[in-house]
């Protein structure tokens, strides 16, 4: 199925995004024809499904393998009790469609340890969204991302700290140009995590992701933004390509 054009119910149901000059009816037929794929359905991906599917984006691929458990209710809100035991992917795409009919969703309950998975699920995708809680995860993503030449918006959220940071390859430094020496991969099952915090970090990588489909302009390219929940602070830091790139970002075209 492919969209070509924006009907008359599509006038309506994304008229408020629209009215918005940096978006348009431009624009927005843009976000209709794009490919999105989310990396992890936990805290940040629940939400960006959303967020993503909301926001006119037909086409989204959902890659997780995990099941539905009680502590994911904390902050995961499109899952039920009655959805423990069931894979994260299934339950997504039903609520999805139930309010987006026409979207279009694949699902990839798999679990990722090789680049050449990721190469695979993102070669027809225009944004990458990284969710997930796991280093080497997000190291082997940036590099099919790099590889295959993807946008990717990166979101992590531990304890009191959001961070969010944008790779753009022969552009951008990436996850491991900023992380070089990070061994740690603790999960909120370690450290703990705060709802909405959450619910902001996946808000405004969602908000990345429209810009850059829009044409505007990325925010977090070179920058990775920082938010402390504890007192409610923002910091962004300016990043740089580095040559000692483990992923050697710089050699890669």
């Amino acid at each position: 199925m492919q969209f070509t054009h924006l009907d008359d119910k599509d006038l309506l149901f994304y008229s408020r995004h629209i009215l918005l000059p940096n978006i348009g009816i431009e624009g927005q037929q843009k976000l209709n024809l794009a490919e999105v794929t989310i990396f992890g359905l936990g805290g940040l991906g629940n939400l960006l499904s959303i967020y993503i599917a909301s926001s006119g984006i037909k086409k989204i691929n959902l890659v997780d393998f995990d099941v539905v458990e009680e502590t994911n209710l904390q902050r995961q809100i499109t899952f039920t009790s009655k959805d423990f035991g069931t894979l994260k992917v299934d339950v997504i795409e039903k609520f999805l469609k139930e309010k987006y009919p026409d979207i279009i969703i694949k699902k990839y309950p798999k679990k990722i340890t090789k680049c050449i998975q990721v190469e695979s699920i993102i070669e027809n995708s225009d944004i990458v969204l990284d969710g997930t809680d796991n280093f080497v995860v997000r190291k082997i993503i940036n590099k099919a991302c790099l590889i295959k030449n993807k946008k990717l918006i990166i979101g992590a959220v531990e304890g009191y700290s959001g961070q969010l940071m944008t790779v753009i390859t022969d552009k951008s430094a990436c996850y491991e140009c900023v992380y070089e020496n990070l061994i740690d991969n603790n999960s909120c099952s370690d450290t703990g995590v705060l709802a909405p915090l959450v619910g902001m970090i996946s808000s405004m990588m969602a908000i990345e992701c429209i810009n850059i489909i829009t044409g505007n302009k990325s925010s977090y390219e070179n920058k990775l933004l920082i938010i402390n929940g504890l007192n409610v602070s923002v910091d962004i830091m300016s990043t740089k390509r580095n040559k000692a790139c483990e992923t050697s970002c710089i050699k890669i075209k």
